[in-house]
């Protein structure tokens, strides 16, 4: 029963959300910030802190990989076991660009943007305001782009920061 009407207040607020039209920039804005969180740029960040390596950068890196280590199963495992329908192919029939598989919970940009931003901002805590409203950013424009219901990058973004804070706690680094 409350699963049932979080479900339709979540379908609800996702219709409140997402509009098939947006003006040209604001649909490149939005697409742009979701790119953000593809993955490449975690790649170029983990690449920069080889070539330009201190001792703690290496550590930054370790705790990012560990973070990642943690997240990526747990993700994979929720989604394959909720394996709810994405708002694009069930309510919708529309989104803005094509997800990456069927699975809708939880968001696993949402999740991977918040291990980066509570790991790296821990390392760098002047840098952890603008990497956590990034990171929200990047979550939300998962549901703009009509991808995502609300609480799949809520789900998400709980699991990202979970495991980000678990990964600095293993490491002593917290």
């Amino acid at each position: 029963m409350i699963l049932a009407q979080l479900d339709r207040f979540d379908r609800a607020l996702f219709k409140v959300l997402f509009r098939a039209r947006y003006r040209r920039w604001q649909h490149h804005s939005i697409r742009l910030m979701s790119r953000s969180g593809d993955g490449i740029l975690y790649a170029l960040f983990g690449l920069y802190l080889l070539i330009y390596s201190t001792p703690e950068q290496i550590t930054l890196l370790l705790v990012l990989l560990l973070g990642y280590a943690i997240e990526r199963p747990i993700y994979f495992f929720t989604k394959n076991l909720f394996q709810r329908v994405r708002p694009c192919d069930g309510l919708t029939r529309y989104a803005h660009i094509r997800p990456s598989d069927k699975f809708s919970l939880p968001s696993g940009h949402s999740a991977a943007a918040w291990v980066f931003a509570v790991i790296v901002g821990q390392f760098y805590p002047q840098l952890a305001p603008y990497l956590y409203g990034w990171a929200a950013l990047v979550a939300c424009s998962r549901v703009l782009l009509g991808v995502h219901y609300p609480l799949d990058i809520v789900l998400g973004s709980l699991l990202g920061y979970g495991c980000a804070v678990f990964a600095l706690l293993i490491t002593g680094t917290l």
